[in-house]
């Protein structure tokens, strides 16, 4: 599946930045829910298939999976605030880019605390989006349109797309009591988020992001919707799927995602999706087991796949730094892409594939009792 999360970082690229190469691919919520999806499937296996028997053990799961995410966050972080600072020097202090924004207002000694934990931590990211702060005394508060807010809190965040790591974060603190129950409790879950969903959005009338794209009891049901596919996986990888069948899904879902803002957006009253959603949500919980048992030994595959996060994660800070330079084609999304891949690839050779070899090694062999 390498290939389509590789997609789905450029599809989030690509809004933040505009079109790349005239594409807009599938968009940036659309691509963010599918990779709840996959985060989602990915639990639910090796909850299932890995941390079991001498495994086993929440400490591990937990350790592991921040590993996989904070390292590289960390570095990227690191990076941004020393453009921070390198434009400041640059500029004889009249700018120091986002930092600027904590001189604007007066914060409480809780909300500068926690603007400034939830840098550092991630946890509560996903939170900024509903809150504002008064410039006059610092104070948070609930904002139910961020748009109403000035400043926006989320200028305030250096790596501001971590937001959705606050919620996978979340979610791997509840994975394990969740993903190993029964299938009728994840169908009620996914129930019980839906209707959450239809409520907000109906009879609250909230129908903008943030309440479509990141509360958190309304987004679980993508990442539930992985667990569908595990066990849809469970069934399929006990059959020979002809060669023509997995061409064609993987065809199928790099071509949907590539020119998916082509196709006429069709909305219908009352419900908080388009079909368009529907029908590629619908797609990608089908199409994941099958691309999974397809593509799981290619190596190629496997290697494009390792990029999509450090591209998820180090593309604003291009986009940044690319714009407040004084070369126009800088800004270009086929350039803002080209320089985050080169970025990412980095990130991945130097750092992220040395922490995964520890965190495989972390992993304890199962004991094989000798036949006598």
């Amino acid at each position: 599946m390498g290939i389509l999360r590789l997609l789905l970082a450029i599809s989030v690229v690509a809004h933040h930045c505009g079109p790349v190469f005239g594409l807009d691919f599938v968009g940036g919520q659309v691509a963010v829910q599918s990779f709840f999806i996959m985060s989602g499937f990915y639990m639910a296996l090796i909850l299932h298939e890995k941390y079991i028997g001498v495994n086993n053990s929440y400490k591990l799961f937990i350790t592991n999976r921040f590993m996989k995410l904070y390292p590289l966050y960390w570095i990227v972080l690191l990076i941004a605030l020393f453009a921070c600072f390198g434009k400041a020097l640059l500029t004889h202090g009249h700018d120091m880019a986002i930092l600027n924004n904590y001189g604007s207002v007066k914060p409480t000694i809780f909300s500068f605390m926690y603007l400034i934990l939830t840098n550092l931590l991630i946890f509560g990211q996903d939170l900024v989006m509903f809150l504002g702060i008064n410039p006059e005394n610092g104070n948070l508060f609930f904002a139910s349109d961020f748009r109403q807010t000035n400043p926006h809190l989320h200028y305030f965040l250096l790596v501001p797309q971590a937001w959705s790591l606050g919620i996978e974060l979340t979610f791997y603190l509840i994975a394990p009591f969740i993903l190993r129950r029964r299938t009728k409790i994840i169908i009620l879950l996914i129930i019980i988020s839906l209707a959450l969903r239809f409520y907000i959005y109906n009879y609250l009338g909230l129908k903008k992001d943030p309440w479509t794209f990141r509360f958190f009891p309304t987004e679980i049901m993508f990442f539930l919707l992985g667990y569908v596919s595990y066990r849809i996986n469970l069934i399929i990888k006990k059959k020979n799927i002809p060669l023509f069948i997995n061409l064609l899904t993987l065809i199928a879902m790099i071509l949907f995602t590539i020119f998916y803002y082509y196709i006429s957006t069709i909305e219908l009253a009352y419900i908080p999706f388009t079909i368009n959603e529907i029908v590629y949500i619908t797609c990608m919980v089908i199409a994941i087991p099958i691309l999974f048992n397809f593509l799981k030994k290619n190596k190629w595959d496997n290697h494009v796949g390792e990029l999509s996060y450090p591209i998820y994660i180090s593309h604003v800070l291009v986009i940044m730094t690319c714009g407040s330079l004084p070369f126009v084609s800088l800004r270009a999304g086929w350039c803002i892409l080209l320089i985050t891949i080169i970025l990412s690839y980095l990130l991945n050779k130097l750092i992220a594939l040395r922490i995964e070899k520890y965190r495989q090694a972390r992993l304890k062999k199962p004991i094989i009792a000798n036949d006598k």
